[in-house]
């Protein structure tokens, strides 16, 4: 047995030296049918070995190199597990790295804290108590109007600037961030921006509540038109 495992341990160390590095490979086309075209193996490492090739670097495993090549190289499968899982938790600490850093740049420091607290101070009237003969009512009714009027306008003003504000939340609030692995292969993935989703979602409301007063102005409006009405008939009789 001692024996066997020293032939093992010489044939490992002889593949180990017989492959001198770089190693010109030319078109290498591996099990899983992935061509590189001038392709030459710069490295190896537990997992697999390291090329360049006409589109760039890869990496690729054992396990799909062509068997003539990979029995160029020693194999440690537990090796390979340990490292494979370094890499995982490494790159998934990266990933959250670049995912905070996004995130961090779509959400400048000392953005407007107005944009997510309630400051406008629109409010519609109630409608004043009326004294006095029809003429004092109707000028108060008129004023009362007025104010009614330029509430409403303010209320528009804040209409537009929150369904703006909302927009540009929105469309700011994903990102596309595209990682390249150390196989070569690239994925693309959406990162969101949860604050601005937030605050989209503020601005939007308000718009909403700015709007609401706008309706209810309206219709005190109609009312104290009619009532306006009302009292010049009284005054005519």
């Amino acid at each position: 047995m001692k024996f066997i495992a020293w032939l093992l341990l010489a044939a490992t160390a002889a593949a180990a030296e017989a492959v001198k590095l770089p190693l010109d490979v030319g078109t290498l086309k591996t099990r899983d049918g992935k061509v590189y075209e001038g392709a030459k193996v710069t490295g190896n490492d537990a997992v697999g070995v390291k090329i360049t090739h006409a589109g760039g670097v890869a990496r690729i495993e054992y396990a799909r190199l062509p068997k003539d090549l990979a029995a160029k190289f020693p194999r440690d499968r537990e090796a390979a597990k340990e490292q494979l899982a370094k890499e995982a938790k490494d790159e998934a600490a990266h990933d959250r790295a670049v995912d905070k850093a996004v995130v961090e740049k779509k959400t400048p420091a000392g953005e407007a804290d107005s944009d997510t607290s309630d400051t406008d101070n629109t409010v519609v009237e109630a409608k004043p108590v009326l004294q006095g003969n029809p003429e004092v009512k109707i000028a108060a009714l008129n004023a009362y109007i007025s104010r009614l009027e330029d509430g409403i306008s303010k209320a528009s003003n804040t209409v537009m600037d929150a369904n703006a504000k909302a927009a540009k939340y929105a469309s700011s609030a994903t990102t596309s961030v595209t990682r390249s692995n150390a196989y070569g292969d690239s994925t693309t993935h959406d990162v969101v921006n949860q604050t601005r989703l937030n605050r989209a979602e503020f601005q939007r409301k308000r718009a909403e509540r700015e709007q609401a007063k706008i309706v209810e102005a309206q219709r005190l409006i109609v009312d104290a038109k009619s009532q306006i009405e009302t009292l010049k008939r009284q005054i005519k009789e």
